[in-house]
């Protein structure tokens, strides 16, 4: 809770700081100003939206009460206009977006598939620097449907890789960086609750490549509280 609570503080603070300023300046502030403090107050409730949905989806799990609520939808929509909101989020950033052949007859949660492939991505952004790019593309595997993005950023260490999907737990050379370890848990479980299943490949030093791996057919028993 201690580990929760001072990420939330974080943009919190952010927010507030910069509100104040703006408030105490408003007839010596130019539009520039304004522009470039609106733009990091923005990026701070983003990130705080981020993290209570991250949080309220882990309390779900913990109570059982994470079902996934089957529809028919465009995987290949939903897909691009998830990569497409980041590159909007992210306008200096490279999008390498490669997608051929995902399904337009998709039978899943199109809430669930986008959180998951949301903080995918948004670990892909946090874990990179600035300049590097971000690829995103597609496989299929028979009866799969992957979902692959790669960045270039820290790695993660070998030894770390194995816990990675652990609620809370953090690879060891990202601690400067803020989160709260839950991200990969709840994409985790998101993709079992479809029947799939995540593979996190990685190198300290030359970023991380994750898949997203789904079924291409209705999860058995999927619906049921897990």
């Amino acid at each position: 809770m201690a580990l929760l609570a001072h990420q939330l503080m974080t943009p919190l603070s952010t927010i507030s700081s910069l509100a104040q300023g703006m408030k105490r300046r408003a007839s010596r502030m130019t539009s520039d100003d304004v522009q470039d403090r609106s733009e990091k107050i923005w990026r701070a409730s983003l990130r705080l939206q981020e993290l209570i949905e991250t949080i309220l989806s882990y309390t779900r799990i913990n109570a059982g009460a994470l079902a996934v609520s089957l529809s028919v939808f465009n995987l290949d929509i939903l897909v691009r206009q998830t990569c497409q909101e980041y590159q909007r989020q992210e306008p200096s950033r490279s999008f390498l977006i490669d997608l051929k052949d995902l399904p337009d007859v998709f039978v899943g949660d199109p809430v669930l598939i986008e959180q998951a492939l949301a903080i995918v991505l948004s670990n892909a952004v946090k874990y990179s620097p600035a300049g590097a790019p971000i690829t995103i593309r597609n496989l299929r595997h028979k009866d799969q449907v992957v979902i692959e993005v790669a960045d270039q950023g820290l790695g993660v260490p070998e030894t770390d890789l194995p816990y990675l999907t652990q609620p809370f737990f953090r690879a060891r050379n990202v601690k400067h960086v803020p989160g709260t370890g839950l991200g990969l848990s709840l994409v985790s479980h998101i993709l079992k609750l479809h029947g799939g299943s995540v593979q996190i490949k990685s190198r300290e030093g030359h970023g991380t490549t994750l898949r997203l791996i789904l079924p291409d057919e209705a999860p058995p028993g999927a619906g049921a509280k897990s």
